[in-house]
């Protein structure tokens, strides 16, 4: 998720007037553990990313349609309900400010990130949308989240069981 992530942050940035700083940046990372084949799972998800990116998005469109069909999943086949209870989540964000202050902030949740987290996250916007407008930014146009619902999604993420938390780094 880094290619979209970098750029919505930076746009973040630049929509709140730069609030992070004009040399703020931002680059992500997964870590796959420290178990001895954490070497293989790094190298699988790093090819299987180069050839989504490269390969995928340039040829994907040529495929036969019929051919698609089959190798894609049919729709109702995602992961059992045990499978999305039992996934979970933990993203932590390391930052040093220009005067040398060292935080980390952390959002975690209960739960299979690309399935119930992100319906979720999704239910939250979507409702902080409809019940919240007068809490949320006056800006229009093409916002990023934060932009647009950050402080109120600060309050709403956290009542849904999302783990909201920032600590100081000694």
């Amino acid at each position: 998720m880094a290619a979209p992530n970098t750029r919505i942050v930076r746009r973040s940035n630049a929509l709140l007037g730069y609030a992070y700083g004009r040399r703020f940046e931002y680059a992500e990372q997964m870590s796959v553990g420290r178990s001895p084949v954490a070497p293989l799972a790094a190298a699988m998800m790093t090819g299987s990313n180069a050839f989504t990116l490269g390969v995928g998005g340039r040829y994907f469109n040529r495929l036969p349609r019929r051919l698609v069909e089959r190798l894609a999943p049919k729709p109702g086949t995602g992961p059992s309900e045990r499978a999305r209870e039992q996934g979970h989540y933990r993203v932590e964000t390391y930052t040093t400010t220009t005067s040398g202050a060292r935080y980390v902030a952390a959002m975690a949740q209960q739960g299979d990130p690309g399935y119930k987290s992100t319906a979720v996250l999704l239910g939250e916007c979507g409702l902080a949308l409809a019940t919240d407008r007068d809490a949320l930014s006056d800006r229009r146009g093409v916002l990023t989240p934060v932009a647009a619902m950050g402080d109120v999604l600060l309050t709403r993420l956290p009542a849904a069981g999302v783990t909201l938390e920032t600590t100081a780094l000694s």
